[in-house]
Formats: C-alpha cells, structure tokens, sequence
C-alpha cells in the first residue's frame, strides 16, 4: 500500500529532474550538433523513471528470491537436491535465450516489394486523402498495391517478432520439457523410496515450491538482463550534458569600445565555401564567395532555388560556420566574438521561424524576453508586424494559446450514449488555426519586438512574406526598412520590386557563385543572370493587351 502510494511522486521527481537536465543540455547545442544524428543524446526522461524502477524491482526480487532459495532448501520434504532440480529449467532457458536483433521481415531480394507494399497501403491514410482524392490515383494505388503482393508472392511478411519467436530446432524444447519434470521425478522416487514421509499434501507443496521457483528466477533473469539497460540510460542521460558542440565560441566582446555602436554591422566574406554536413549534393552550397557589405547598408541577395541566398544568412547568424575562408565583421573573424554578444546585435526574419507553443503575447514578447510580459510593448510590436488585428480577433486576445499541450483523456467513450462528453473532451483539445499570413505577421511582430532591445545592428530578412498578399507584403518590407534606419540590412528574396529600386548593393548568386554585384541600374544595364530575372517578373506588368474600343450598335 505505501508503495503504491510512494511510486507515483517518486517517479515524477525522478522525472522532471531530468527533464530539466536534459532541456538544458539539448538548448545548448548548436545546429550543427543539433542535426548530427550521431552526436545528439538518444535519452528521454522516461529512460529515467524506468532504469529507477527497473533498479528497484531486481533489488526487491533478488532478495525475495534468495529468501525464498533459504525457505525450500530446508524444508524436509524439500532439500537442497530439490532446489537445485527445480532451478535447472530457468537456467536453461537463460543459457537457450537469444537476443533480437534488427533484420529486415523478408529476404534481401523482396525487401524493395515489401517496402513498396507498405507505401503504398501508407496511402490509404487521411493524411493523403485529398490528394488521392484530387489526382484521382486511388485505381493506380490498387493496381500496384496488387503488384507488389504478387511480387513478394510467399515470402513470410508477418511481425518480426512472430518469426523471432519461431524455433530453428526443437531440442531446445524438448530439453526444457525433460528440465521441467525433474522436481516431478524427485516426488516419484522420494515417495517410491520413503513412502511413509511423502503424501499428496507434500507432493502438492513441493509442486508450488517448483512453480514458485521457476516464475521467480524466470522474473529475476528479465530484471537482470534489464538493468544493464537502465545504467546505460542513466549514463547516457548524464552524458547528455557533455556533448560538444560543434560551432566553437569565442572571446571578443561585441561590440567591441572601438565600435561605433550607433551603426550597423561591417561585413566582409573571402572566399568563404561550405557544404551542409551529410549533403549528398555534388556541389558545395556556397563555393569561394566573396563581397563586402559598408556597416548601414541595404544589401538585397536575389537568385534561383538553391544558389546560396539563405546559407549565407546562415553563416552570418553562425547557424553554421564556413568550411573555407573568412568572414570578418567589423574587421575581425566573426569566430573570435563572444556567441551571445553577436546575437545580441541581430535580428533574423525567416520563412522557417515557427510559432511556440505558448501564447500568441509571448510568442511576441520573445523578441525581447526580458519584457515577454510588457503588453503594451507587445501590442506596439503586433502593430508594427501588422498583426494586432488578429489578436484583437480571439476573446482571449494576446493570452490566447493556438495548440494547447493535450492533458485531457477520454476512455470508453461511446459516441452516442456520451455525446455531450465527447463534446466537453474535444472543445479542451480543440487547437485554434491560423492561416499562413496570420502567422508570418505574429513571427514579423516578433522580429519588431526585438528591435525594442536597442542592440541590433545587423537585420536579415530570409522571404518571409511568401504568404502574405501584394499589400501586406509592401506595408511589411516598408516597416522593416524604416525601422532598421542605420542597421545593416540584408533581405533575401525572390520578388525584386519593393526592395531593389533601395538597395545601396545587389548580390546575384547562381549555384553557389556571386554571379553579379552592384546596384539595380547597373545590373540591368549589363543585361546579365540579374536582369534574366528580373525581366521574368517585370514583363508580367509590362506586356499588356490592346483593349479594342467598344462598337456602337
């Protein structure tokens, strides 16, 4: 009763200790040790709470177990010979276990027909009902489903762990079987031998003392081969905390006295190359480039999918760092800054940024987290990123929270005797959707927060409007550029017109190059990859129809 009573708050302490440990451990790695499969722990909290139980359990069931071994071993109608009869088949099985180990279900050759076969049957999933519905495959999804099963044709499907279960011989068995009756012969010719001291009674014992035995050596092998497991976990949990991260930091304060802190950042790439870890790409993302961005300027990065433009927002930011070259901000390697200090003085704006879990006011207020409660600074940040409208929307306004953490729990729940209910169960779940628009103006407001901090030099805007309308779009990039007077700016897009005509530089990449630099007059003058470009969208405006005047009739 009192561990019934004790376990649970046992195992939630053990728990959330480690959750703790283990969010700070994981909030400190970079990305690049972050993406690294390899690199990153494997461990949960709940590893935790069940290498603890696990632990406990073979403590308690190898003291029950020796108790128990002492109790039989003398009992007269027992002994120690029967002991160690009854002992024998759990040993055995010990001895006959095999470990499972990861093994496609089917021969190598029918491995590409089972694969296929289980695509496919993924397709019948909601997940991919409107698209089956609007391609109309539904009939080609059927027909190659048929083909696949015809293809594997016999070859054994089943769960692994059927197959794992399946026997190769059979003597494994049968000496199991002839293990498990010794403690029965023993009865037979004790009783045979001394028939004046065995009864029914007795052999009726002595057949629990077996049983008895059998289930608890068989529990204590489990827990055994289990605790080895759980003091790999609780390792692995403590290890956590010591993984090295794989952007290293640096020394300098930043800005440094020197700096003019009132300007923007002074950039410089030379001959920077780097290739994502683990890109199967033939060619590097970047490869050997080179520019110069004046401290204040308004820098505009145009090119193709796949040219580089967002990587080197990523080098900026050190998301990532450079695998060749140099890049210097305001005359030093971007490496000798103090991370948190560099990162201080930016502010990123990118289509990947997501909304937090948490209210649509801290969601804003994160910007700048020493003021994540000042409401009104929120509202003014919400205005600028023009989304004040959509929390003047929701009842809740600025605490509104979009996908509540799912607490609560509903079983045997019958859909028409417990409608109401199930109705009560689905409103607390229920999670409030934003269209694409709405959320790229909370994530904009965000960005207009943290200029509140003072601290930003250097801005980059990575297409962040791609879900915005034309307008929207505008009032955004015109909020931006006014409020990010005397930063430096460095917009990424693919839409050249509200931001070129202002750029002071216009960097053109093509597949990972710097194909053109200068300003928007000089690079269509050389009618050269920019003006290519440009002229793609421009001539959607330009070329017009001849609309022939109406005919009196």
């Amino acid at each position: 009763m009192f561990r019934e009573y004790i376990s649970p708050q046992l195992d939630s302490l053990i728990q959330l200790h480690f959750e703790d440990h283990l969010l700070r451990a994981q909030l400190r790695l970079d990305m690049p040790t972050a993406t690294d499969s390899g690199a990153k722990s494997r461990a949960t909290a709940y590893d935790a709470e069940r290498a603890f139980d696990t632990l406990c359990e073979a403590s308690m069931r190898l003291f029950g177990l020796g108790s128990q071994l002492l109790f039989i071993s003398q009992q007269r109608s027992a002994g120690a010979l029967f002991t160690v009869m009854a002992i024998i088949r759990p040993l055995l099985t010990l001895v006959n276990e095999r470990t499972l180990w990861l093994k496609p279900h089917v021969a190598y050759s029918d491995n590409a027909s089972y694969l296929r076969l289980r695509s496919l049957q993924s397709l019948s999933t909601s997940y991919y009902r409107s698209d089956v519905i609007a391609g109309d495959i539904a009939g080609w999804i059927t027909a190659e489903y048929h083909r696949a099963r015809d293809a594997l044709g016999s070859v054994a499907s089943k769960d692994v762990w059927s197959q794992y279960s399946m026997e190769r011989t059979p003597m494994n068995k049968i000496f199991g079987e002839w293990a498990g009756e010794l403690p029965t012969l023993y009865w037979a010719l004790s009783a045979m031998l001394r028939p004046e001291k065995f009864s029914m009674t007795s052999i009726a014992i002595l057949q629990q003392y077996s049983s008895s035995l059998n289930y608890s050596l068989q529990m204590l092998f489990w827990d055994l081969s289990q605790v080895g497991r759980a003091v790999t976990d609780i390792k692995i949990l403590y290890e956590a905390a010591n993984i090295k991260n794989q952007i290293i930091d640096g020394d300098v304060a930043y800005p440094r006295p020197s700096t003019d802190v009132s300007k923007g950042m002074d950039i410089e790439l030379r001959n920077v190359s780097f290739a994502y870890p683990g890109d199967k790409a033939k060619e590097s993302a970047l490869q050997d480039v080179s520019f110069r961005i004046p401290a204040g300027s308004l820098v505009v990065i145009v090119g193709a999918n796949g040219s580089g433009k967002s990587t080197i927002i990523k080098l900026l930011t050190r998301l990532y760092d450079a695998d060749s070259g140099t890049i210097l901000v305001d005359g030093l390697p971007i490496q000798d800054y103090r991370l948190a200090d560099l990162r201080q003085t930016q502010a990123t704006l990118t289509q990947d940024h997501h909304l937090y879990p948490l209210t649509l006011g801290e969601n804003i207020g994160l910007g700048y987290s020493e003021h994540v409660d000042d409401l009104d600074m929120i509202m003014a940040s919400a205005k600028d990123g023009g989304a004040a409208g959509l929390l003047d929307k929701f009842k809740e306004g600025a605490q509104t929270t979009l996908e509540p953490i799912s607490t609560a729990f509903g079983y045997q729940l019958d859909d028409d005797k417990h409608k109401s209910l199930k109705g009560i169960l689905t409103k607390l779940e229920k999670t409030t959707e934003v269209s694409g628009g709405e959320k790229q103006r909370l994530v904009a407001s965000r960005t207009f927060m943290r200029f509140r901090t003072g601290k930003i030099k250097l801005l980059c805007v990575d297409e962040p409007s791609s879900a915005l309308d034309p307008r929207g779009e505008f009032e955004l990039f015109e909020r931006l550029r006014e409020t990010g007077d005397g930063k430096t700016m460095i917009f990424v897009t693919h839409r050249f017109g509200h931001l070129t005509k202002y750029a002071d530089v216009i960097i053109c990449m093509k597949e990972g190059k710097v194909a053109e630099l200068g300003t928007h007059k000089d690079l269509v003058a050389s009618g050269g990859e920019y003006a290519s470009l440009y002229n793609v969208q421009a001539q959607a405006f330009t070329e017009s129809e001849v609309v022939q005047p109406a005919t009196e009739t």
